[in-house]
């Protein structure tokens, strides 16, 4: 299999660009195996770009694991049995003031990496000779389509606050914009992306790791992209245009719904193993009432967590058990989903609802529900009843991939998601990181 043995390449470019402000200026070598920023922008050769592009497809793995378990805790879907931080279980309940300076809020700042690194690669490619016009849209297909995931991760947590569309120029960031703005900046990253893949040729002048399996080529990558457009017209509340986007993607109601493009890990150095293990010291648990308000026979639950023979307690900071240990990842090299069919047809059943269209929701929520070993869906059919099932499925078809959350603000609902210990809250937000706040200050 084919893994992300490069990803080490990343290091050296973004460390030396990270780094640029050091008062302490020496003159920068050039090292072939670990290239510098410099050298990339000054014609890089196709083996640099390669090296940026494989780069590209490490570094979005970048904050993953924060993410999924901040917005995880935040939803009330899963907690972090975490025996060396209690902020965990307590400032991301609401049961302690939130922190700006804390870990987690690399849910946000980690995803800072994979956006610079499509700037330092699309700003490469401005000045190469060394590809062909069509060769650099494969690059800038690929480049933006992960910078506006990374993007969406950022705002997805940042919320209200909004997120800073403009940072080619790291020392002159763009102010932070409001959220409505920044989905439609995120949409216009991903259409660009779009029009660079249209404009790509019949195949990359890379190769992709086995994640992709079914997207290597420009075409078959639009589709992925297409279906993170599609989230953020979800986000946008445009469901006239998630219709439109719907057909772009790789939806396929009577295809396989685990199907799509995912992230790669491999225990073997130079790259990593994945990062969402359970051990000694972190136990993530799903909140036990989700588990046991499942419909009785849902495969999706046995599929995602494991009864264990006595309950799992936290006692640090707050009390709480859980007799459900997450089982979503167990081996190192196991990848993890950026997108499934599973959500794209759940997605094309929300589309149907809003629009009116109860029978096609309903036979996309059966066809998920089929999957999951359940009945048909025979409740009423209004679109009240019909979103608040989708949403119902949505909570168990993709646990632990970071979405009940942002689903239940998206329909004003947090007020709604149950509370497992007394005192909890639901935050709508994370605070804006403190190095953002500070930057802001000192260059009003």
């Amino acid at each position: 299999m084919k893994n992300l043995r490069y990803s080490f390449i990343i290091a050296g470019l973004t460390a030396m660009s990270l780094n640029s402000c050091n008062v302490l200026k020496t003159d920068v070598v050039d090292d072939p195996n670990f290239p510098s920023v410099g050298s990339v922008q000054n014609n890089a050769t196709k083996a640099q770009l390669d090296a940026l592009a494989i780069g590209q497809i490490a570094t979005a793995r970048d904050g993953l694991a924060t993410y999924l378990q901040v917005v995880g805790t935040l939803g009330k879907e899963i907690f972090n049995f975490n025996s060396t931080e209690s902020r965990w279980m307590t400032e991301l309940n609401g049961l302690r003031p939130i922190d700006n300076s804390a870990f987690y809020n690399g849910a946000t700042t980690n995803f800072g990496l994979p956006i610079r690194h499509a700037n330092i690669t699309l700003a490469s490619l401005n000045i190469t000779t060394s590809v062909s016009d069509q060769q650099k849209n494969g690059y800038r297909g690929l480049a933006n389509t992960f910078k506006g995931l990374a993007m969406l991760y950022q705002l997805n947590v940042q919320y209200t606050n909004g997120i800073r569309l403009n940072i080619e120029d790291p020392f002159k960031p763009s102010k932070a914009v409001s959220y409505t703005e920044s989905l439609a900046g995120i949409a216009k990253v991903l259409d660009e992306g779009a029009t660079q893949l249209d404009g790509a040729g019949a195949a990359f002048p890379f190769a992709l790791p086995s994640g992709y399996a079914g997207f290597t080529t420009p075409a078959a990558f639009k589709r992925f992209n297409r279906a993170i457009a599609l989230r953020v017209a979800l986000y946008q509340k445009d469901f006239t245009k998630a219709a439109t986007l719907l057909p772009q993607t790789f939806y396929d109601a009577t295809g396989d719904l685990n199907a799509g493009p995912k992230h790669n890990f491999n225990a073997t150095p130079p790259d990593v193993q994945n990062p969402l293990l359970n051990t000694s010291t972190v136990r993530i648990v799903a909140v036990q009432k989700l588990i046991e308000d499942a419909e009785a026979g849902d495969v999706r639950v046995a599929a995602k967590v494991k009864e264990q023979a006595a309950p799992l307690s936290y006692t640090s900071g707050v009390t709480y058990s859980s007799k459900y240990l997450t089982s979503v990842y167990t081996g190192a090299n196991d990848p993890v989903s950026i997108i499934r069919n599973e959500e794209l047809v759940l997605i094309a059943a929300e589309i149907a609802a809003q629009q009116g269209n109860a029978a096609e929701a309903t036979r996309l929520i059966n066809i998920v529900r089929k999957a999951a070993g359940l009945s048909d869906y025979k409740g009423l059919t209004t679109k009240d009843a019909l979103i608040n099932t989708i949403l119902k499925e949505r909570l168990y078809s993709l646990f632990y991939e970071g979405h009940r959350w942002i689903d239940m603000r998206r329909y004003e609902k947090l007020g709604e998601i149950y509370l497992p210990v007394a005192g909890m809250k639901v935050l709508e937000r994370l605070e804006r990181p403190v190095a953002e706040v500070n930057w802001d200050n000192a260059n009003p």
